[in-house]
């Protein structure tokens, strides 16, 4: 689905942008001329509709891989929360949310808004859109009012899919703006890893269900004499430290960490020979 976290303010950067220090105050979640991402449906519905739209998602991914999911009691009852994780695969936002106990704002790409049948979909599913061509102050505006008004906001500092060396876990810098954005709105950080969700593009995987995993490791609140740029290096060593347990107990090969679509899509064709 490419949710991503796109282009949001960097550290320092918001008192450049009105909106995003104005939504400090609990301004409301305007997105003037575009989708605010809230949809045709009340609030309550928004919420129904994830949870059954996640129960299908498992059933179906269930039949195409050995999915586990871990350190769900670690996700807080209420509050607003920001979970932060890696991103492999267009599968990552429904193996993270569909099992989770609560809803999951996700920020997204604000191009797949342009499809109107896309928009409505995303919209029922509290989808939060981002310009990901430019320092987008609405988007974090959303974003942190959403995390003021106790719901969870997924983020996926990224900025799109990455694998090997330009993921996070593999050597890649975390961006700073996760740690901003948990600053602003006085909430912690919820970090989570998915591992193998890339093999999911291979038809095989239908077949042979490869292993997917996914863990939810303890939040992280912003302590009171931390910098954001300190606290963003504790968020990325605890990312680590989740994909590194889940390589130790589940004996992961490395042949198994991300890689990109058109990889394994080289891969099943080499199998097919």
């Amino acid at each position: 689905m490419g949710i991503e976290e796109g282009h949001l303010p960097e550290p320092g950067e918001e008192a450049s942008f009105p909106e995003v220090c104005a939504a400090r105050n609990g301004s409301p979640d305007k997105i003037r001329g575009r989708s605010n991402g809230n949809g045709c449906l009340g609030q309550g519905g928004r919420d129904r509709f994830f949870a059954i739209s996640g129960a299908i998602c498992l059933r179906v991914l269930q039949r195409s891989g050995r999915i586990s999911i871990e350190g769900l009691e670690r996700i807080p009852k209420s509050g607003g929360c920001l979970l932060v994780s890696n991103h492999i695969s267009h599968f990552d936002p429904i193996l993270l949310g569909m099992r989770s106990p609560r809803p999951i704002d996700y920020v997204a790409d604000g191009k797949l808004f342009n499809d109107l049948v896309l928009a409505q979909i995303l919209g029922a599913l509290n989808v939060i859109p981002v310009d990901r061509n430019r320092q987008d102050a609405r988007a974090a505006k959303a974003a942190i009012e959403r995390l003021k008004q106790g719901r969870i906001v997924g983020l996926f500092p990224e900025r799109g899919i990455r694998h090997g060396k330009a993921s996070i876990l593999l050597g890649a810098r975390l961006s700073p703006s996760a740690a901003a954005l948990a600053q602003m709105a006085r909430t912690p950080v919820l970090p989570a890893v998915v591992v193998g969700s890339d093999r999911l593009y291979q038809f095989r995987s239908w077949h042979r269900p490869p292993r997917v995993f996914v863990s939810f490791g303890e939040p992280l609140a912003f302590g009171p004499c931390e910098d954001r740029c300190a606290f963003t290096q504790r968020i990325h060593e605890r990312l680590l430290a989740l994909f590194e347990s889940l390589v130790r107990r589940y004996e992961i090969d490395p042949i198994d960490f991300p890689h990109s679509a058109q990889e394994r899509w080289r891969e099943e064709e080499r199998a097919r020979k």
